[in-house]
């Protein structure tokens, strides 16, 4: 494996980054988010998680405590950032996805780093990457870390 870029280091580095692009707007929607449009996002996206079962994609956006979005100037859906956090200490990024039809306007990295501004610099974000993006997440300056433990789900 070749070594990875340099990390983006800070509080403050992150949340100069927590800028949309032109079009488009972030926003806090835990509680307000539609889970149908959530599943329709994720599946769009390739993300796998259980996109076919209504009941629980409505449960997984109704458990998460910070949703962050990014909208396009009509409103329509473009990518999903779903966490759970205290916002002291600890944050877990469990679902980060972009439609492919917004991929390549940083909206993913945006996403990232309004997360990290709005859970403060006291707060650690950690995310758990899918194989395929596993390249990518330290292109954007995130730190690759190798500890964990893991408790599978049934189904």
């Amino acid at each position: 494996m070749a070594e990875d870029p340099p990390v983006l280091a800070g509080h403050a580095a992150w949340a100069a980054l927590a800028v949309p692009p032109p079009g488009f707007a972030y926003a806090r929607e835990e509680g307000r988010l539609d889970p149908a449009e959530f599943a329709a996002v994720v599946r769009a996206s390739g993300l796998v998680r259980p996109v076919d079962d209504a009941a629980r994609m409505a449960a997984m956006v109704a458990g998460a405590n910070l949703i962050v979005t990014v909208r396009d100037g009509s409103g329509r859906l473009a990518g999903v950032a779903r966490s759970f956090t205290d916002f002291a200490y600890g944050c877990y990024l469990s679902d980060l996805c972009v439609d492919p039809a917004y991929q390549g306007k940083g909206l993913g990295r945006g996403l990232i780093a309004e997360t990290k501004r709005i859970i403060g610099p006291g707060c650690m974000l950690l995310l758990l990457s899918a194989p395929d993006p596993m390249t990518w997440y330290p292109k954007l300056g995130m730190e690759r870390v190798a500890n964990g433990f893991i408790i599978r789900r049934d189904g």
